[in-house]
């Protein structure tokens, strides 16, 4: 099956292209200065405008419904500028499983892609679609709130007094928001679809490891089967640049997602420890409450992604020597055995991924950031 990143992430590269965090495939130095453009007048201003907001603010000691919403575009800010910075890099580590080195030629391996692939799309579809719906919310909560921002940005009072330059701010908010919107319902998906197809490759690999067979088709004779020998362990050599081109990808998967992952774990433990402080001091529920719900969801599912596939990779690269324990290789020769040592060796260190190299994307790291959020929580209600 050919261009696999190409059908997994249609979606995702479509709506980054056109927030310009997915280069184009001409007029790249234009795209590239759109991507700036786009990135400085979406995020910014919203930025800039919450931290004085937040400094100039007289009442510190008091949470507003939308502090968790400035918190959260702060952390956005940081979580986007390696897309805008490293737009080619990005690409290729987005489609570095449709490299022809990693067609499948058995119906079980396509079977596995198809089944990686089919994932991929459907986590993209499904937090997208959820991520539109809470924009909505918010957009209609905006308009109904009449003459107050939907955020809590910084706003001189004669501005506050004229209608157009109120309203030049209300629509920058909006549209702040919107491009974060778009941008992480396909971020989050992305970065999590990428550690599974890079797990789908380890399965086809330890499938090929598992069936390297010396008696295949009967080659009893001498002649036949010093040349049976030899095209295993050509084949064998095949697996092991099979593995040290995961291990590649791996690496640059780090480099590129790292900084962006580390950016929505430190952002998502506060704005969970804000969002469940806002709930429980709501005495009733309204139109707000359902918005904190569907974003807190989002939230959730924007950690476990990234977690609960990088566990999937973890686990994976663990178990690669037990496909070779579970091969015929007693039947093998001296070269071959060497080489497949040479491999297990290799793969004793587990493919792991971190989060600005503190902690690893693993489902502890979920409970732990869970455990962050609940700390805020009571840190934030005994205060």
């Amino acid at each position: 099956m050919e261009r696999v990143a190409t059908y997994s992430f249609n979606l995702n590269t479509s709506v980054l292209k056109i927030v310009g965090l997915y280069p184009a495939d001409s007029n790249k130095f234009l795209y590239k200065v759109f991507s700036y453009v786009v990135y400085v007048s979406a995020m910014l201003p919203i930025t800039s405008l919450s931290a004085l907001h937040f400094l100039l603010n007289e009442e510190l000691t008091s949470f507003n419904y939308n502090d968790f919403m400035m918190v959260a575009m702060i952390f956005y800010t940081l979580k986007f500028l390696p897309f805008v910075t490293n737009l080619e890099r990005m690409r290729r580590c987005i489609h570095y499983f449709d490299d022809p080195f990693f067609n499948v030629v058995t119906d079980k391996h396509r079977k596995t892609i198809v089944d990686c692939v089919n994932i991929c799309r459907r986590n993209s579809k499904i937090f997208f679609v959820g991520c539109l719906v809470g924009y909505t919310g918010f957009v209609g909560q905006a308009i109904l709130n009449h003459r107050q921002l939907p955020l809590n940005v910084w706003m001189p009072k004669w501005v506050k007094n004229k209608a157009v330059y109120y309203y030049t701010e209300f629509i920058l908010v909006l549209l702040g928001v919107a491009y974060s919107v778009l941008a992480c319902g396909v971020i989050d998906p992305l970065i999590g679809g990428l550690a599974y197809q890079a797990t789908a490759q380890l399965k086809i690999l330890k499938e090929n490891l598992q069936h390297i067979d010396p008696n295949e088709n009967g080659l009893f004779t001498e002649t036949k089967t010093v040349n049976k020998y030899r095209k295993m362990y050509l084949e064998i050599r095949k697996c092991a640049r099979h593995h040290q081109t995961i291990i590649d990808f791996v690496h640059e998967y780090q480099v590129c997602f790292s900084p962006v992952v580390f950016s929505q774990f430190t952002g998502s433990s506060l704005v969970i420890g804000l969002l469940c402080f806002q709930m429980s001091k709501r005495l009733s529920v309204d139109f707000s409450f359902f918005i904190m719900i569907n974003y807190l969801g989002c939230l959730f599912f924007q950690i476990f992604f990234y977690c609960y596939y990088g566990t999937l990779l973890i686990e994976e690269s663990k178990t690669l020597s037990d496909a070779v324990y579970l091969s015929k290789w007693y039947e093998y020769d001296i070269r071959s055995k060497k080489a497949l040592v040479t491999l297990m060796e290799r793969s004793k260190k587990p493919m792991i991924v971190t989060a600005g190299h503190l902690f690893d994307l693993s489902l502890e790291t979920f409970t732990m950031t869970l455990k962050r959020a609940y700390s805020l929580l009571a840190v934030l209600k005994n205060y």
